[in-house]
């Protein structure tokens, strides 16, 4: 039904890969859509390890391989299945990882140290989303930071929507003003701006940041919230949205990081709507 990026155009660190896990999973829960999280970054497990356990191979093994993986499996697999013409959303489903049965789905990124093999595979890409979406309510897409390779620009184009994440630091915020306005791939009406890691006591509080950039509508954040940082570091972010939800408490340290995934969600389905993804 759509696909949804989450980006930044600036290399460093931002928050996206966490912003994703917990928009995605609160999505599912919230309202049982079928959804799939695919890891496109190169070199990059962070959302694996927000939902498992994950043994990192050690640096001999993998000089004596050579740097090779088995493609029997995962991200590898599903790629040759790609270019051999034989991907359909039944094997899609059969490369993934099950984290909610018949609900949530994540697909690992690839596992290839080589730099141009990684981009190859990736090329592939745009075929896997789209076979994707026909079967899933919504396919979330973690892509590498920066616009330099063509397999970025080419997941980009193929999006239903772009997340285009920054932290609450000004010189981040003002180069998301310029690559919104000089970047053609932004300009297509489908640009949400987030805020992560957002702080209301901050100077760049989502209200402030959303005045400063003009989106009179306000801007999405996910807030920093030390529970749910510790739930991904633990591989427990799908427990914490299951034992979650809005607390009729004020003071509960958990209720505005929930409220700003819940408007982040709704900002989801209001511009989905509004491109007519959804009726």
């Amino acid at each position: 039904m759509a696909i949804i990026a989450f980006w930044s155009g600036e290399k460093r660190e931002c928050g996206q890969t966490l912003s994703m896990a917990a928009i995605a999973t609160y999505m599912c829960v919230e309202h049982n859509y079928r959804t799939l999280m695919v890891n496109a970054t190169y070199q990059n497990d962070t959302l694996e390890r927000c939902f498992w356990n994950v043994k990192r191979k050690n640096s001999v093994a993998r000089q004596l391989n050579h740097g090779k993986i088995d493609i029997a499996s995962g991200a590898e697999g599903l790629v040759t299945a790609i270019a051999s013409n034989k991907a359909t959303p039944e094997v899609i489903a059969n490369y993934t990882k099950v984290i909610f049965k018949s609900r949530l789905d994540a697909l690992p990124g690839l596992k290839t140290p080589i730099r141009e093999d990684f981009e190859k595979s990736l090329m592939l890409y745009k075929d896997l989303l789209t076979t994707a979406n026909k079967c899933y309510d919504f396919v979330f897409v973690d892509v590498n930071k920066g616009l330099e390779a063509d397999t970025t620009k080419a997941i980009l184009d193929c999006a239903s929507i772009i997340i285009y994440v920054m932290p609450p630091n000004l010189h981040l915020i003002d180069q998301y003003i310029e690559n919104a306005q000089n970047m053609k791939i932004l300009q297509k009406n489908n640009l949400i701006p987030l805020l992560a890691r957002s702080d209301n006591y901050s100077k760049y509080n989502s209200k402030n940041v959303a005045k400063y950039i003009g989106e009179k509508r306000g801007i999405a954040t996910v807030p920093y919230n030390s529970v749910f940082m510790e739930a991904a570091s633990e591989a427990q972010v799908a427990k914490f949205f299951l034992q979650t939800r809005i607390s009729n408490v004020a003071l509960d340290k958990n209720s505005r990081f929930i409220q700003e995934i819940q408007d982040a969600d709704k900002r989801i389905i209001y511009k989905l709507q509004e491109l007519q993804y959804l009726t």
